[in-house]
């Protein structure tokens, strides 16, 4: 068990320092966490820089409690937020969140990101939602949680499938992706990224028509569901 839990950190550790270098983050913005097993999660530590800690310095949380399994270091301050996520979608392995200038000039406006194109397409089939406003009991007290559950309550009134919704927006806040592993959760809030970036300049070049249903369907279900076959 020893050896996962390390093997975990590392990985874990490496998909923190991918989100900088893929400019998704800046300083000691953003976080990425990993699940372990079906009650712990390894998170970044809150406002370190990368380059002076190690993989084992890395933030073990118990899901059911919250409760910290000895570390010297205090985890990232949204570890409530991926806490409550894991909690209630036992699939989701690896989260990671960022303020990325596209995806958080979009949450800023507090408007979804409307699917306009086939690279939308491919990762969702729908716009990408957004959280609504939290309420100001819900920031005065617990805000990271509730954070987490406001992301919750999009994904249950929207009706999405956290597997075939992999990332959402966070109302004037930012973005949260997930995945089957920490690396992946990175890769889609990398895409998430670029598509909010399509979005922008095809709003500003304007547009008469939206993209069909039937064309985001195609390109949709060809990477996602029993019969996908598509590879790059």
């Amino acid at each position: 068990m020893i050896k996962l839990i390390h093997n975990f950190k590392k990985k874990c550790f490496k998909s923190n320092k991918d989100i900088i270098s893929k400019k998704l983050a800046i300083q000691s913005f953003g976080n990425v966490s990993q699940r372990i097993g079906s009650d712990l999660f390894v998170i970044k530590p809150t406002g370190v820089d990368l380059k002076k800690i190690k993989s084992n310095d890395l933030v073990i949380i118990e899901i059911s409690t919250g409760e910290i399994v000895k570390s010297k270091f205090k985890p990232s301050s949204d570890t409530e937020t991926h806490r409550i996520l894991y909690k209630s979608y036992p699939q989701i392995k690896g989260i990671a969140h960022a303020h990325p200038i596209f995806l958080t000039s979009w949450a800023q406006t507090g408007k979804s990101i409307p699917n306009l194109g086939t690279t939308h397409s491919d990762f969702w089939q729908k716009d990408i939602p957004i959280t609504k406003e939290l309420k100001k009991f819900e920031i005065k007290k617990n805000y990271e949680l509730n954070t987490g559950k406001a992301i919750i309550n999009t994904l249950i009134q929207k009706k999405l499938d956290p597997d075939y919704c992999p990332g959402i927006l966070s109302r004037y806040h930012g973005a949260f992706a997930w995945g089957n592993s920490s690396d992946e959760s990175v890769k889609n809030l990398e895409a998430m990224e670029l598509i909010a970036e399509l979005a922008f300049y095809t709003t500003i070049i304007g547009y008469k028509k939206k993209i069909s249903k039937n064309i985001i369907d195609k390109h949709f279900f060809r990477k996602h569901g029993k019969n996908k076959y598509y590879g790059q």
